[in-house]
């Protein structure tokens, strides 16, 4: 499970204004069909006005929303048969950790956000496949490539807030900015409380996923392995390269144990099945000889023996 959140740019990806470029560029496979925390097949026209109007007291240059991208593996697609219904179950999920992730008590319902999900990939200028020369930079990659776009405004959800507000539940003055760029980790003085762990994160939208569907993830499937492969010492690479290879020994002998056991039942239950049709049929054979012959019947008399009175 891969958890991105791009960082600033031109073009696209540049946050300062309306998101109704990227939201226009998401439509390129389908048109419509985003959802949010509690509906489904939003319009895009709606996804702009609605994350486009979710500010207040942000500078104009400031961001205005942000986008998560959630790209589940191939593994994690088959495990769920890449269904529509429970990618978007995932979706909120994650995104009930990136609230949380915040560290400031909110939850997924504080948020504003919409989610798109797409099945194709192509291939961009920082893929080693296209800087190497294997493939065309825009061509589309092969195998399972469904992955998920989520635009989340940076306010938190303003008439949420106001609700809150009116009712005494809060007492701040603002609603909060939620930035998941921040370079802020955990902080619990100073003008900016909270922050965004992104490396959590990533961890988070993994157990999410593991707790959600049931998904038994191993160890070289998990985002601390392939970030310690990365960026870790030699010394904590060799230690979990170790643990990785005990738990695939440890997982072939599970498999090997559950085959024998199969086999075992297996053979238990065609044993039982011919002892039982065996038994079935011994009665019949039985039957059957138990049974008496039906009598001869009696030889005829001749006329000539018939008028010898023989046979009467």
């Amino acid at each position: 499970m891969i958890a991105k959140i791009p960082s600033a740019n031109n073009g696209l990806s540049q946050r300062s204004g309306s998101c109704a470029g990227l939201v226009g560029y998401l439509e390129k496979e389908v048109q419509g069909e985003w959802f949010s925390l509690d509906r489904e097949d939003v319009l895009a026209a709606e996804v702009t006005l609605t994350i486009d109007r979710n500010k207040r007291n942000l500078n104009r240059d400031a961001d205005k929303y942000y986008q998560v991208i959630l790209a589940p593996s191939q593994a994690e697609l088959r495990h769920i048969g890449s269904d529509p219904a429970k990618l978007r179950e995932y979706t909120r999920a994650a995104m009930e950790q990136y609230a949380a992730n915040f560290g400031k008590g909110i939850e997924g319902k504080d948020l504003v956000y919409f989610a798109k999900v797409e099945h194709e990939r192509t291939s961009g200028p920082t893929d080693r496949a296209v800087q190497v020369g294997e493939v065309k930079r825009g061509q589309a990659k092969q195998g399972e490539q469904t992955h998920i776009h989520v635009l989340v405004s940076r306010t938190e959800n303003l008439a949420r807030y106001n609700e809150r507000k009116l009712a005494g539940e809060l007492e701040r003055k603002n609603p909060y900015h939620l930035s998941p760029l921040t370079n802020h980790k955990n902080t619990e003085r100073g003008v900016v409380t909270g922050g965004f762990e992104r490396k959590q994160y990533s961890e988070r939208v993994e157990q999410a996923f593991d707790k959600t569907f049931a998904y038994e993830r191993s160890l070289t499937e998990t985002f601390r392995y392939a970030h310690t492969m990365q960026h870790g010492t030699a010394e904590e690479c060799a230690i979990l390269q170790t643990q990785a290879l005990r738990e695939h020994h440890h997982r072939q002998a599970v498999l090997q144990a559950t085959a024998q056991q199969v086999s075992a039942e297996q053979s238990q239950q065609q044993s039982a099945s011919a002892q039982e049709q065996q038994s079935s049929q011994a009665p019949a054979q039985e039957q059957q000889l138990a049974t008496p012959q039906l009598e001869r019947e009696p030889p005829r008399v001749n006329r000539q023996e018939r008028s010898r009175g023989i046979g009467r």
